[in-house]
């Protein structure tokens, strides 16, 4: 008895066994006709399209140890050629779980494609049989061509509008940035997409966890600008940022979104012939700003009306712009001890483009003002001075003015003495 049950024992292992090899297909099996570049297939969902998997390829791919239906999981065990099987769409969160975690509460989830049709699947972005390890420099999604695969969408146009895309086109404004320009020259540690937005989780700058939520910006950029976020982090405009103020500027409100330039570019806001209009002026010219938070809202008019501000207007690169005496990042207000433009700093401030400044040079008011509402006496001062200029001025033309015409009427009735009898020549 117990030798037969022996017996059934070892015939049951080899019937499984047998039924594993029949259900575990190989690889080479699938490439019998998967191998042929003219092989296709066809369904209701895709249409035809083409089944070709160049085995090469394949096996140079991150997943070229792995056996084709650990993937397609719905083929196994079926029998050879499957025409009469739907294949599912790859489950890549059979093994890739943490990343479709992150992918389903993203702005790519599946979930809003009734009203964004084009939102990409895993392998939009990955490739299909030819995926490669990110650090590959010819992976889809390696730091140098992410861009080029973000812009299958972000640059085309008709999906941008068609799936309601907020900013179009930023993929020609990355290209001409300087972090493009440094990945394109091999360096790796500029920045890309994913290093701003995210690989997965790519969130609604509205989202507060969002890396491009406003008042997370700094700390997205400070990934890579330490020095920079540390300065930025004591300054007056962080401190209002921190304190819910959603005016208070962060770095893309200076140095722009995409299209980052070097502060040495002409063409970049930052650079010292266009700090002071496209990066101070849209909120300290700004009156409403001003009245809201309390702040003088004409210095960058008194600036541009200063010495200073006509020599940079004419084509003076080395003079002082607001970031030379204000800072750059760390900008302090004046009250503070830290601060540049603190009276106890002033000498060595101005004294870092005029090497002989005194203590008395230094007290000078940059931001001069005769208006009403900032300096009186000078203002009064001012007027009287503009109206006794227009009297005097004004008489002086009434009075050369009628002698111009007395001395007219003078030479009309020398030359013409027959006209006027009843006068006599002088």
């Amino acid at each position: 008895m117990g030798r037969m049950m022996r017996l059934a024992g070892i015939a049951g292992m080899i019937v499984l066994f047998s039924c594993t090899l029949c259900l575990a297909q190989s690889n080479e099996e699938c490439q019998e006709c998967h191998d042929d570049p003219e092989a296709t297939g066809e369904n209701e969902r895709r249409g035809e399209y083409s089944v070709y998997v160049d085995d090469e390829v394949y096996s140079n791919s991150i997943h070229g140890d792995l056996d084709c239906i650990e993937c397609h999981e719905e083929l196994e065990g079926v029998d050879f050629p499957h025409d009469e099987i739907e294949t599912r769409k790859v489950e890549c969160g059979l093994c890739h779980e943490d990343a479709v975690a992150e992918v389903s509460h993203s702005v790519h989830s599946p979930k809003f494609r009734d009203r964004a049709p084009d939102i990409p699947g895993c392998s939009d972005c990955h490739g299909v049989h030819d995926i490669l390890a990110v650090d590959d420099p010819a992976s889809s999604v390696s730091k140098a061509n992410q861009p080029r695969t973000c812009a299958v969408c972000h640059a085309d146009e008709e999906i941008t509008e068609r799936n309601r895309i907020v900013l179009p086109d930023v993929i020609s404004h990355y290209a001409e940035s300087i972090h493009s320009r440094l990945i394109r020259s091999g360096n790796t540690e500029a920045a890309t997409c994913s290093d701003c937005h995210h690989g997965h989780e790519i969130l609604s700058p509205l989202e507060q966890h969002s890396t491009i939520f406003k008042p997370n910006i700094p700390k997205t950029c400070g990934a890579c600008h330490e020095d920079a976020l540390a300065q930025y982090d004591i300054s007056l405009h962080a401190q209002s940022l921190n304190a819910g103020n959603k005016d208070a500027p962060v770095c893309t409100d200076c140095h722009s979104e995409h299209d980052i330039l070097k502060p040495e570019n002409p063409a970049a806001p930052t650079h010292g012939f266009n700090v002071a209009v496209e990066v101070c002026s849209p909120c300290h010219a700004s009156e409403r700003l001003a009245k809201k938070y309390g702040f003088r809202w004409r210095q960058v008019k008194s600036f541009s009306e200063s010495y200073h501000g006509l020599a940079l207007r004419g084509g003076k690169s080395t003079v002082a712009n607001c970031g030379s005496c204000h800072g750059v990042h760390d900008i302090l207000p004046s009250s503070d001890p830290r601060s540049r433009i603190n009276p106890a700093n002033l000498q060595e401030t101005c004294g870092a483009c005029h090497p002989n400044a005194t203590e008395n040079f230094a007290r000078g008011s940059i931001h001069f003002t005769t208006e009403l509402a900032e300096n009186k006496l000078t203002y009064f001062v001012r007027m009287f001075y503009i109206f006794l200029i227009t009297v005097t001025i004004g008489f002086m033309f009434i009075h050369n003015g009628l002698d111009f015409v007395h001395r007219v009427r003078i030479l009309y009735r020398n030359k013409y003495p027959d006209l006027l009898p009843h006068q006599r020549s002088v």
